[in-house]
């Protein structure tokens, strides 16, 4: 069998198209819905967050406070850590992440950089309420979550946790093998940063 200069270009062309994609492919990606109870979904569209009932063929916007509204209005990007609501003491929450341009200088410090708040917020039908925000990322300040060596949508960083109820939330320590972990546990409507 004779291998040509052509035949060998194919297959490392070929060989790296492979290996690029089951790289690609490999990278656990962050959920794109919220599923809540009763059926309904919580989408993001245009720097908005809705509410979807599929089965009344139903989009309603979730209205929300004027500071947060203006915050997902100026987002970069918006985030879901969990793919579900919880229900704590009969009150349905969600998870979001909203995600700021660090610099308004593309090309100066942090320029491609984000800033990101987590926000549980407590649904009302179509609205909520943030009862819980903390900044979870941030180009100026060297606070990035945890990917697992980028093997997984930093947002899956974020969970809620079931005894005791909470968020637990990992970051990445440069220079060191472990992350820091926080757990922020719910009580009296609020989520309080606890020991676990």
């Amino acid at each position: 069998m004779r291998i040509t200069l052509p035949g060998i270009k194919q297959f490392t062309f070929l060989v790296a198209l492979g290996v690029g994609s089951a790289s690609a492919l490999a990278k656990v990606p962050p959920p794109a819905q919220i599923d809540l109870e009763g059926g309904r979904l919580v989408q993001q569209k245009e720097n908005r967050l809705f509410t979807v009932d599929a089965g009344k063929h139903k989009i309603l916007p979730i209205q929300v406070p004027t500071a947060l509204s203006r915050a997902l209005k100026k987002s970069s990007s918006i985030g879901f850590p969990a793919d579900h609501s919880r229900l704590i003491d009969g009150k349905e929450y969600i998870l979001v992440v909203v995600n700021q341009s660090s610099s308004t200088n593309p090309s100066g410090y942090c320029g491609a950089g984000e800033e990101g708040t987590l926000y549980a917020l407590e649904l009302h039908g179509s609205s909520a309420v943030p009862r819980f925000a903390l900044q979870v990322q941030s180009c100026l300040k060297d606070l990035e979550l945890a990917s697992d060596s980028n093997q997984k949508s930093e947002y899956l960083a974020i969970s809620w946790k079931e005894a005791p109820v909470g968020i637990q939330v990992r970051w990445d320590v440069y220079g060191d093998k472990s992350d820091v972990s926080r757990f922020y546990k719910y009580q009296g409507g609020q989520f309080i940063e606890a020991t676990q």
